[in-house]
């Protein structure tokens, strides 16, 4: 039976039909890797009209596309990771193949992030299948949960945050975050991952020092030879080794040991490190994010941490502002926490009131539990201000629990009221705009003539 070419292959043929309504994505681009269709699909993906995208090359949209190794080998290449818009995802490119010359290719999205991966393998490997336990510890460790989009606010410090953390990422050099308990320091690590160029499609490896017996954490991060102690019956990579030419995050590392610490300061200068047990240098090109909680300035005055293993790390250092610093950014919290997880709840005035006047001691972690708690406990009703200060009172059963009457009206001393905060706010962003009130106006959120008010309202000299 005879078929018609043109049927299949003109534009609007039966082809552009099937890339428009079986693939999560599709692109097609000619020999000079220029696109020359664009599937309704990546248009919803990428949120770009086709219009827009025909007869631009692709490296503009996106810079590591794959499609040059294809066009010059006339070879299909598939299960590419490539990162489309911040997303990693696994893409099959199959090149177009005219009078056995390559006149283009098609790259077709066979899974657009690789959470959709991990979810079919977990599936899997619960069967017991050891390959795929194996894929999914490989999938997983590519897989980065968080970008910048998912550290939730508009105040200035947030802004503030976000516009040096993206900055950071550009570069390879190591990066120490700072911040109290549940201020988001992973969300962060996450990030700048996922915005440097040569690390977001490799390894993301973390290693929480303080969940780690002292003794055990050096086997941990450098891994051991065979036979270097007792139960070492075979080789085993480290974490550093895992996480070559992607990012490790050194979680709470003002626990880690002081001696582990001289190891770890080689690492970041040389570039190399030895198992356990082993006389063999290993390279290693992994970017290293710190984290800690702790005042390390302090413990280097104790001599609990090494100060020039302090230095080294904080060339880029970013402080998380706890939740009390940025309490215009708890409404639009709230809002996504109930969105994320779909709870049927709302809060009244007076209980986004109180919750924007406590002091929040466990910061968005302790905001997200409270708002989770409501989330089934309140489902389908309104959350009261007095809903909130007996849950507040309620979280701190087991310690001195604040008096009811308390909670939502004077923080304890050190973290100042609700007026004191703002004031605080105010003079850092008049400070930072050097007095100029529209700049600072802008910052803030608010008008230029709500802004002169509360300077007169709290006096701020300027």
């Amino acid at each position: 039976m005879d078929i018609n070419k043109d049927i299949f292959f003109t534009r609007n043929g039966l082809l552009d039909r099937l890339l428009n309504n079986t693939f999560d994505q599709a692109i097609i681009v000619d020999k000079n890797a220029n696109i020359i269709f664009f599937s309704e699909s990546s248009e919803r993906f990428s949120k770009r009209k086709s219009e827009h995208m025909i007869g631009k090359p692709i490296k503009e949209f996106i810079p590591d596309h794959g499609f040059n190794k294809v066009i010059l080998s006339g070879v299909a290449d598939k299960g590419v990771l490539v990162n489309l818009d911040g997303n990693i995802s696994i893409v099959n490119h199959i090149p177009v193949i005219d009078d056995d010359e390559v006149i283009g290719a098609i790259g077709i999205v066979a899974f657009s992030s690789l959470d959709s991966v991990k979810k079919l393998l977990s599936s899997l490997a619960s069967s017991g299948n050891p390959e795929c336990t194996t894929l999914y510890d490989s999938v997983s460790r590519h897989s980065s949960r968080y970008s910048f989009k998912d550290y939730i606010g508009e105040s200035y410090f947030t802004k503030q945050l976000i516009e040096q953390a993206q900055i950071a990422a550009e570069s390879d050099l190591p990066i120490l975050i700072t911040g109290e308990t549940g201020t988001g320091k992973e969300i962060i690590a996450n990030a700048i991952h996922m915005n440097n160029k040569n690390t977001i499609l490799n390894p993301f490896i973390k290693i929480n020092c303080s969940a780690i017996p002292n003794h055990l954490l050096e086997s941990e991060m450098f891994g051991y030879e065979k036979g270097a102690f007792t139960g070492a019956s075979a080789t085993k990579k480290g974490k550093f080794e895992l996480a070559d030419n992607g990012s490790i995050l050194l979680d709470e590392i003002g626990d880690m040991d002081i001696l582990l610490q001289t190891k770890l300061l080689r690492v970041l200068e040389e570039k190399e490190f030895e198992r356990v047990g082993g006389n063999r240098l290993i390279p290693t090109n992994a970017r290293m994010i710190a984290s800690t909680n702790t005042d390390l300035p302090k413990l280097c005055e104790d001599k609990k941490f090494r100060e020039d293993l302090y230095y080294r790390l904080n060339t880029l250092e970013l402080y998380m502002h706890p939740l009390r610093d940025r309490i215009s950014d708890i409404p639009l919290l709230i809002n996504h926490f109930i969105s994320n997880s779909q709870y049927d709840i709302r809060f009244d005035n007076d209980a986004l009131d109180m919750m924007m006047s406590y002091y929040w001691p466990g910061n968005v972690r302790q905001l997200r539990n409270m708002v989770n708690r409501f989330g089934v406990l309140k489902k389908g009703h309104i959350v009261s201000g007095k809903d909130v200060k007996e849950a507040l009172h309620l979280s701190f059963t087991g310690q001195k629990a604040p008096s009811p009457d308390t909670i939502g009206s004077q923080p304890p001393i050190g973290h100042g009221s609700l007026k004191e905060v703002e004031k605080v706010a105010i003079e850092n962003v008049l400070k930072e705009s050097k007095n100029n009130q529209t700049l600072a106006a802008q910052r803030l959120h608010i008008s230029r003539s709500t802004l002169i008010r509360k300077i007169k309202i709290y006096k701020i000299d300027i």
